[in-house]
């Protein structure tokens, strides 16, 4: 076995580059091959961080994984066996109603929502620090009054992404709900940042949702793809940054691509 002399992934502190590359080159090793290889660089991030989750999950069946590898902690012994061993075997689909969030798909949303560790005002984009109704921090996560005195002080980027991971799961909920029709893990995770952004309200009444249950069903878009693009304005206004995050979500759906390439 490697050795391991400081821990890698969430709150690791000052990580040597050549372990982060060690790491990230044995979680390449454990992919499969329907997910992307993530990048051998010796860099944290939110791409590795999420890998080490998705490995947690998948390999590990842990519940709720950490993201992190500690040295001869689990999650490092278990890096360090044969693929053949530990990597449980996928299916293209799953049965809906059972089914949450892979690490990276995780990762992925965490780049596509802009990260805040200070409560800003939506509307405006400004820090507010005092209590408004788009009080906003984390990723995306909107301040109620009742949380103010949570938030008012800022937060950490660990909380940021334990509440994120508490917001998605309405929204996985959401998706499990809506579809019944089996789906890949990528598609599933493609629905849910897409549901993320619309709102789950708006998935279930739309085409998007109508065609992937029903490929043969007849609305006013001549394929899913053209449905789930039309999803790109704001306040009637067509949006670029929408345009991008719809392509960028049709790239997951339809060919398991988990990349932000703007």
């Amino acid at each position: 076995m490697a050795s391991l002399t400081r821990a890698v992934g969430r709150g690791a502190e000052k990580p040597l580059k050549r372990e982060v590359l060690l790491v990230q080159q044995l979680l390449n090793l454990h992919r499969p091959a329907s997910l992307p290889r993530i990048a051998e660089d010796g860099g944290q991030g939110d791409e590795t961080y999420g890998a080490i989750e998705e490995f947690q999950r998948r390999v590990m069946t842990l519940q709720k994984p950490d993201g992190r590898v500690d040295p001869g902690g689990k999650t490092w012994q278990a890096l360090n066996q044969p693929p053949a061993v530990v990597v449980t075997p996928t299916t293209p689909a799953q049965p809906a109603g059972a089914m949450s969030m892979s690490g990276a798909a995780r990762a992925l949303l965490r780049k596509l929502e802009s990260l805040s560790l200070y409560p800003y005002d939506d509307q405006t984009r400004k820090v507010t620090r005092v209590w408004v109704k788009g009080a906003t921090i984390g990723y995306g996560h909107l301040i109620s009054k009742a949380e103010w005195d949570t938030y008012k002080n800022d937060i950490t980027e660990a909380a940021a992404d334990a509440l994120l991971d508490r917001d998605l799961q309405p929204f996985e909920a959401a998706v499990n709900a809506t579809i019944a029709a089996p789906l890949s893990q990528s598609q599933f995770d493609a629905l849910v940042i897409l549901t993320f952004n619309i709102g789950a309200a708006n998935l279930a009444r739309s085409s998007v949702a109508k065609m992937v249950n029903d490929p043969t069903a007849q609305t006013s878009y001549k394929s899913l793809e053209a449905a789930w693009k039309s999803w790109n304005k704001s306040q009637g206004k067509v949006m670029l940054g929408l345009e991008r995050r719809r392509q960028c979500e049709w790239n997951v759906y339809s060919q398991g691509k988990y990349e932000k390439n703007w």
